[in-house]
């Protein structure tokens, strides 16, 4: 069932993904806040009503405030619940591609317990009924692959405009959720996970962010878009890499 979700999500994401709005716009004027704001839903509101129906997870199109060169992300002006529902997807449907990957990998290096099925309830029993443990997994795993996972928890919700605590707090209830639900009925949950994938993989999430940001404001060369691709798929999926040049009229 709990796949079925995941694909359910994944599926509804990935068509609202790749877009021709997912692109970065100059604006020639000084805008304030509240009033690029304004504009930027009035351009949603007309766009619903012509060829769209308006639901959580309606486009948003990024912008670039050319007087301050600030980019406005997908969504930063959309409600908490399209940010979360659009995030949640997003991660969930990560969490299941990394499922299989991991269960794919020899036992030796996955340390998972994949013989039977009443093995697996058994596992989820010790993990709600016991402590979390020190676990042995590889260095790589424990110390890159995880601190990767939650930067890519963080950058779901810090790429559509999150703030840095929220997106840390998203990143540290999906990593329990990966600890005591998925993964749980195949090792016990683990303490370095719990602590390093949110911990560490919000500080990897903040850097990959503010160095995709800073790349963005002249628009990504080539090298920087793989870059933004292999470190912080979030941005790419949540915002795309397209920009108008100077010929492009302005959104009106």
């Amino acid at each position: 069932m709990l796949r079925i979700i995941y694909l359910f999500s994944f599926l509804l994401i990935f068509n609202n993904s790749f877009s021709e709005d997912s692109v970065f716009v100059m604006t020639d004027s000084i805008f304030t806040k509240n009033a690029l704001q304004n504009i930027f839903l009035d351009t949603i509101v007309k766009t619903n009503n012509s060829t769209q129906r308006k639901t959580l997870l309606t486009r948003h199109p990024p912008y670039v405030e050319s007087s301050i060169e600030k980019p406005i992300l997908r969504n930063q002006f959309a409600s908490f619940g399209q940010k979360f529902l659009r995030g949640a997807g997003l991660v969930f449907a990560a969490q299941e591609a990394t499922v299989g990957f991991t269960y794919a990998m020899p036992k030796h290096t996955s340390n998972w317990d994949k013989n039977t099925s009443e093995s697996y309830w058994k596992n989820y029993k010790i993990a709600f009924t016991q402590p979390p443990i020190i676990d042995k997994d590889k260095w790589y795993i424990n110390y890159l692959g995880h601190p990767y996972q939650g930067a890519y928890y963080y950058n779901a919700y810090r790429s559509q405009g999150a703030k840095t605590w929220q997106s840390f707090l998203f990143s540290v209830a999906h990593s329990t959720f990966w600890e005591y639900f998925i993964e749980a009925g195949f090792e016990q949950p683990s303490i370095q996970d719990l602590i390093v994938t949110p911990c560490v993989g919000s500080l990897m999430g903040e850097l990959f962010h503010f160095a995709t940001i800073r790349m963005s404001k002249n628009g990504f060369k080539w090298y920087e878009a793989a870059f933004v691709s292999l470190f912080n798929p979030m941005f790419a999926i949540n915002n795309g890499f397209k920009r108008f040049n100077k010929k492009t009229p302005p959104i009106k």
